[in-house]
């Protein structure tokens, strides 16, 4: 489940479906005596609802090839492109579309062909290139006239937007798409997709009566799906505030329209949503039944929150029932899957920031390129003017000069900034993953060909998700950031510090072996331990597992040492928490239960003799 594509529950497949609609009356009548514009449109009205019948059109339609004019080709090189993204060729759907882009074609059909691409790359989740096509979309969209298109590229915008992390930016225009449509199915879906940002963003009230507004909208055009995956949301606002009984009044009368659906995501949404509600209310049973239930419907795109949360109930049902195995069988499944969740987290935003730069860098060029054209302006006209303006002429290289400074500062400082997001965790101000790993490389390599130790230290923040669960994420912040700033305080300064991801940490020591760096660890468990969480709002304890081991133990690849490292954080974890454990190869062990029996059976006279 890990290796799957991680997309919030929402209904991105059926909203293609919606965006890529007509935009005329459907009259697909095999009629010979139809006009090739009628059987165009005809064409553009079924193609999502009848396949097998844009088919014969198109086929009919490119047996008076040569009838066509430019605009027909174009309009049905448009639909071919269509009906390769349809069936999931998106390379050459994709390369259908460019070519309407880079012809002759009219602006609402470049608009179109260019905001097919967007949600081609929002379904394969290529962040970077989507951004770039949306630019341009916003570009050309105060050209577009037909108002139907321009709200069909404003609802992909608004998808994009949402997938990608950034609600503010899908809120506004989803807001936008609401004060400005007529129509009741835009919106439905413009309903939904603001109460998705402002889930996200914190800002919806269980108490709000847009929520119910949302889901009548819906309901009036019998889009169950829809209405279904908007009681979602507020059942989500219901469970963070701990009325698990309203979450279950909310869900359960619904749970047989939903299943009736078959729609993997929104069926799933449910299950687990009830297991934590059931969870709340200490029934086990059907917590775990319905567990059990979201996990059978996890197998499709949009389910990895289902996925992370049903393995978290299982995980803490077990842990109820003392049983260990399949506590920890659960918990290491919801630690993977969460941990590839943050991941691409990171990789949404890290795309969306570059993006933005990329922007901002193009447009400071465009600015140096028109001041330049402005310098060469004025110097013409100052070389024809007389002595009397020379002081006019330094003045004007000075300004300009100046302007070039502040631009080429603003520019370095967006590098500065990249470079920041690049290579430190945003939250704690240590190294992140990808940083570190680079660092450590460099690090085992000159310990391998100096002959130096070098120790790993792995720890995980103990029950950190029920931190979260119980006092709020600004609290789990607030803890993260104590852990790190009581650890930095009795390292050393050449000690490399990382946060590889969620609440898991880990520390490089060099020239150090793996028995000091135990040693090391347990000062750094002990000051955890001692950290006093009143400032915070809240009275709780902070623990942590360690893992060590070194290249001695592990050798000199980054991936085993870790992996050894993560073994005995994992072993700690298993043993109780809050402790230290040294990593073991199997011929330690091998020798340490050799020793053992050798000791046991030297004879007791042998033993006096020894002395």
């Amino acid at each position: 489940m890990t290796d799957k594509k991680i997309l919030p529950i929402t209904i991105v497949y059926l909203l293609l479906i919606v965006i890529f609609g007509a935009h005329h009356k459907a009259n697909a009548s095999n009629d010979e005596s139809r006009t090739i514009d009628e059987l165009l449109k005809d064409a553009d009205t079924i193609r999502s609802t009848n396949p097998k019948q844009l088919t014969i059109i198109l086929d009919k339609i490119k047996e008076k090839n040569k009838q066509l004019s430019s605009n027909q080709k174009h309009y049905l090189n448009y639909l071919l492109a269509y009906q390769h993204s349809f069936t999931g060729q998106f390379e050459e759907s994709i390369t259908g579309y460019k070519e309407i882009i880079n012809s002759n074609a009219s602006k609402e059909l470049k608009f179109r062909a260019n905001s097919s691409i967007v949600n081609i790359y929002a379904i394969a989740q290529n962040w970077s290139e989507g951004l770039a096509h949306l630019s341009n979309n916003f570009d050309m969209l105060e050209e577009i006239e037909d108002k139907k298109v321009q709200e069909d590229g404003l609802i992909i915008a608004v998808i994009f937007y949402n997938l990608i992390g950034q609600y503010e930016l899908g809120l506004t225009y989803a807001q936008r798409i609401q004060s400005e449509t007529q129509e009741a199915r835009p919106l439905c879906f413009a309903n939904h997709l603001v109460l998705e940002a402002k889930l996200k963003l914190k800002q919806l009230d269980e108490n709000s009566e847009e929520i119910n507004e949302a889901i009548n909208s819906c309901e009036k055009i019998n889009e169950k799906i829809v209405s279904n995956v908007i009681r979602t949301y507020l059942a989500r606002v219901l469970l963070e505030k701990n009325q698990a009984t309203k979450t279950i009044d909310l869900l359960l009368p619904k749970l047989d329209e939903v299943e009736k659906t078959n729609y993997a995501p929104v069926m799933a949404g449910f299950y687990e949503l009830l297991s934590q509600a059931y969870f709340k209310q200490r029934n086990l049973v059907e917590a775990t039944q319905y567990a059990h239930k979201a996990l059978s419907k996890t197998d499709g795109p949009g389910n990895m929150q289902s996925f992370i949360l049903s393995h978290s109930i299982l995980y803490k049902v077990a842990v109820e029932n003392n049983d260990n195995q399949a506590a920890l069988a659960h918990y290491i499944k919801y630690a993977e899957a969460n941990k590839a969740h943050l991941e691409d987290e990171k990789n949404k935003y890290l795309d969306y920031q570059l993006a933005v730069h990329k922007e901002l860098e193009q447009k400071n060029q465009i600015a140096l390129l028109n001041q330049q054209n402005d310098l060469l302006i004025a110097e013409q006209a100052l070389i024809k003017a007389n002595a009397e303006n020379t002081r006019f002429i330094l003045l004007i290289l000075i300004i300009v000069i100046s302007i070039l400074l502040v631009w080429g500062s603003r520019l370095l400082q967006a590098h500065k900034r990249i470079k920041q997001l690049a290579e430190y965790d945003s939250l704690t101000g240590i190294y992140n993953r990808g940083h570190f790993s680079q660092i450590a490389d460099s690090a085992l390599e000159y310990c391998k060909s100096a002959d130096q130790e070098l120790s790993i230290i792995m720890f995980d923040l103990d029950y950190f998700k029920k931190v979260n669960d119980d006092y709020g994420h600004a609290c789990g912040d607030w803890a993260l950031k104590n852990v790190i700033y009581a650890c930095k305080a009795i390292g050393r300064q050449n000690d490399i510090f990382a946060r590889l991801g969620g609440e898991e940490f880990c520390i490089l020591l060099t020239s150090c072996d793996k028995h000091s760096a135990s040693q090391r660890a347990e000062t750094y468990r002990q000051a955890i331990a001692n950290i006093t969480t009143k400032e915070s709002g809240f009275d709780f304890n902070i623990t942590a597992s360690f893992g060590v081991t070194d290249t001695k133990t592990s050798g000199y690849d980054l991936d085993d040492i870790l992996a050894d490292a993560d073994s005995a954080a994992y072993a700690s974890k298993y043993d109780g928490r809050n402790q230290v454990t040294i990593f073991q190869s199997k011929e330690e062990l091998q020798e340490k239960k050799n020793k053992k029996k050798a000791q046991e059976t030297i004879p007791l006279d042998s033993s006096r003799n020894a002395f």
